[in-house]
């Protein structure tokens, strides 16, 4: 049995400014002795690659580069994806850092660009608004400071019979498929919806419960998740999970639904001594659904940060999904400030 709906609402703010300096070239001389001018990019970058080398600039790139550290130290970071990206441009470009956490980008010049990292698994930083100028190089030290990922999203289909299917995740491309049950693969999951919420993946016999995915976010969605409304649980251990999913039953998840939900957070929810949870019922701009043929589904997912702070604040207002006829329900956890 479910224990009884908690008591109300918190909210907490983080954020860490990245470090930036300029280094200009002015008015260098870009000509050789013999009065040719050395072009150190013939050869410019494609869209969404920003890449170049060379000692002299002809005004028609700008240079950004430095050095990627963290998270959870000052370690330099390998293998992180750095990105620019700005109104200016149709396309961002984007390079990896080396084993010293050392990048470097070549750009168009523009004004109000953003440069930010992410790492596969869902660490990323603060993006830093620059302005790109010809002939300039501008130092620009990344910390990755923030993780977010979402935790065990479980979706279930439910049609009027069962149906040859195709579900695509519509993600940012900053974004990584961190695990997958079945495997997602490029093109989506495909195989047969089931009436009763399970999936059979076309090339494996075996029936899954749910299709189940984890997905880190970028560093503009962890930003985006709404923290004004929601409820504070004001215990911890196993009663706070059972207490989260008697709030999934007041959306109108079923009973497996929500053992689903006990099963998958009994043993892996942070321990603290109180909770502040944030349903975040908007998460297509977090992880878009393509499913064909198209199927209404229902989306909850709950921002769960340490409830130290929890104070009253606005209370959610809650609508029952309608559950009638062919339709889809989705639940998962982002978890916030709390460590694992």
């Amino acid at each position: 049995m479910l224990a009884s709906s908690p008591g109300r609402v918190g909210l907490l703010f983080v954020g860490l400014p990245l470090l930036v300096g300029l280094v200009s070239c002015g008015d260098k001389d870009t000509s050789d002795e013999d009065g040719d001018v050395d072009d150190i990019y013939e050869q410019n970058p494609g869209e969404g690659e920003g890449e170049g080398e060379g000692e002299t600039c002809d005004g028609t790139w700008s240079i950004i580069r430095g050095q990627v550290t963290g998270p959870f130290s000052d370690d330099p970071t390998a293998d992180a994806t750095v990105y620019a990206w700005g109104d200016a441009w149709e396309d961002y470009f984007e390079t990896t850092t080396d084993e010293e956490g050392l990048y470097e980008l070549s750009v168009p010049p523009a004004n109000d660009i953003y440069v930010e990292a992410s790492t596969w698994d869902g660490c990323w930083s603060y993006s830093e608004n620059i302005d790109a100028e010809e002939c300039v190089t501008q130092e620009v030290d990344i910390h990755i400071e923030e993780c977010d990922v979402a935790d065990k999203p479980n979706l279930y289909l439910y049609p009027d019979a069962d149906t040859l299917t195709r579900v695509k995740l519509e993600l940012d491309p900053r974004q990584n498929v961190v695990a997958s049950i079945p495997e997602y693969r490029p093109q989506g999951w495909f195989g047969v919806a089931h009436t009763d919420g399970t999936w059979t993946e076309h090339d494996r016999r075996v029936r899954d419960p749910f299709l189940f995915y984890e997905v880190s976010l970028a560093g503009w969605q962890a930003r985006a998740l709404q923290r004004e409304a929601g409820w504070c649980i004001p215990f911890g251990g196993e009663e706070a999970v059972f207490a989260m999913a008697d709030l999934l039953g007041e959306y109108g998840f079923n009973a497996r639904e929500r053992d689903d939900f006990v099963d998958a957070w009994i043993h892996d929810l942070p321990p603290a001594d109180s909770y502040a949870v944030y349903p975040q019922l908007e998460v297509g701009p977090f992880a878009g659904l393509d499913i064909a043929p198209a199927l209404p589904v229902d989306r909850l997912w709950f921002v769960v940060d340490h409830g130290a702070s929890c104070v009253p604040l606005q209370e959610p207002e809650v609508v029952k999904f309608d559950r009638s006829g062919a339709h889809g329900v989705e639940w998962g956890v982002v978890l916030g400030d709390l460590v694992r």
